[in-house]
């Protein structure tokens, strides 16, 4: 069965173009796809293959110094998830967006994990606490955690600049989360470096939520960086919350404008994608995908 892996770690890699190499021909030989990101600060990777594959790559992968406890998060994939082989080395795994100012967060300063059993508890219960979505609008545009608070950003680096919005907050319990946990780990750094005092990442992201706690409290789907672009969450009391860009229409589905200069990643329901040829808008409808 083929299966997708996602991991990261923090950890100092001395010879980022050794472990590239290495990892590069680990992948080919086990006939491995996906994206892995090497930098001094660490490595962060999703890849796909079969199951028999993927516990050979975790099994040598570990044996790299400072690599011997990566927390691996394995889910169902499909054997076109991922069309190539991608392994690069890095300034960051993960840009927050502060090289501009000649700094970057201290990853010292992360936040405390909080476990997924916890945080179901805290919404059992009726605790008051703020959530924040470390993660891109476009994701949690299509499923997120009840109450949260998506930021308004495309992409990462523009993270420092929401979080300037929501000073009002600092005084608040706070909560942070994203895909898999590694975005927030430089995301709650960040917020105490501001002057948030009491916050907290949940371990292991969404992924591991899911998988410890049902999801429960997840609203929608799961937006992934893969063929299958989103997966499902929550097994208690599923909902869809995204809508079709044209008509309104409650569905989890995101699609690709048909216009090959504009591109743009919308959601629309099968029916609006017939009707409007695929295309974002009538005018991309108009134009050929292959200008």
């Amino acid at each position: 069965m083929y299966k997708i892996l996602l991991y990261y770690k923090y950890t100092p890699i001395q010879d980022p173009e050794d472990l590239k190499l290495k990892q590069r021909e680990i992948c080919k030989r086990l006939n491995i796809k996906g994206r892995i990101l090497i930098a001094e600060e660490g490595l962060n990777g999703t890849v796909g293959g079969t199951a028999e594959a993927l516990d050979q790559y975790m099994a040598e992968t570990m044996l790299y110094p400072g690599l011997e406890d990566v927390e691996w998060k394995i889910s169902d994939g499909q054997e076109d998830a991922f069309p190539k082989l991608r392994v690069v080395v890095r300034p960051e795994v993960v840009t927050l967006g502060l090289e501009k100012f000649g700094k970057d967060v201290d990853l010292s300063h992360k936040a405390n994990y909080i476990e997924p059993e916890d945080l179901l508890n805290m919404y059992e219960s009726g605790e008051e606490f703020t959530i924040i979505d470390a993660r891109n609008e476009y994701e949690g545009r299509i499923g997120k955690f009840r109450d949260a608070i998506i930021p308004d950003i495309d992409n990462f680096r523009e993270f420092p600049e929401f979080v300037a919005s929501i000073e009002h907050l600092k005084n608040k319990p706070v909560v942070t989360y994203c895909t898999g946990g590694i975005r927030c780990e430089k995301a709650s750094a960040y917020l105490k470096e501001q002057g948030f005092e009491d916050v907290r990442q949940l371990h292991g992201g969404i992924h591991r939520y899911a998988d410890k706690t049902g999801g429960k409290y997840f609203d929608g789907e799961m937006y992934v960086f893969d063929a299958r672009v989103h997966t499902p969450v929550n097994s208690v009391n599923p909902t869809v919350i995204s809508e079709c860009h044209h008509c309104n229409e409650k569905v989890a589905r995101y699609v690709n404008c048909c216009n090959a200069q504009c591109n743009k990643q919308f959601i629309c329901c099968e029916s609006c994608e017939k009707d409007f040829g695929g295309g974002c808008s009538r005018d991309c409808q108009q134009k050929s995908r292959y200008i």
